[in-house]
């Protein structure tokens, strides 16, 4: 049994791969794109967004709505989802979710977050 490791892919991985799934459905397509161009104030960007998969990490933010909050919730629910695929990761994999958390320098920040570099 052990020649076919294919076979037990789903009893280590299989969770984490229906996640990643998941998030790469719930990433804004181009259409949710250009739509957020098209607003007007940081409230019409609150409200298209609610139709999304990331409607609820704004809800209990209050008016007056600002460009750094919205950056700030972003980054605390990508961080969220980070750990939780994480502390559910088998290694190899898990040993190279931490390798690409290893901070590069003394950045001040409570909060080790994940080091990615995203192109729009």
């Amino acid at each position: 049994m052990s020649s076919f490791p294919e076979l037990y892919f789903n009893v280590d991985n299989g969770y984490l791969e229906g996640l990643v799934r998941g998030f790469k459905a719930g990433v804004l397509s181009q259409q949710d794109y250009l739509n957020l161009v098209q607003c007007e104030t940081l409230e019409d960007l609150k409200l298209h967004l609610q139709s999304t998969d990331y409607g609820n990490f704004l809800a209990n933010e209050a008016s007056p709505l600002t460009v750094s909050v919205i950056d700030d919730k972003l980054k605390e629910k990508m961080v969220m989802e980070f750990r939780h695929m994480r502390n559910h990761a088998y290694e190899p994999l898990a040993s190279f979710l931490d390798f690409i958390t290893k901070s590069t320098g003394s950045t001040g920040s409570k909060v080790s977050r994940p080091r990615f570099k995203f192109c729009l």
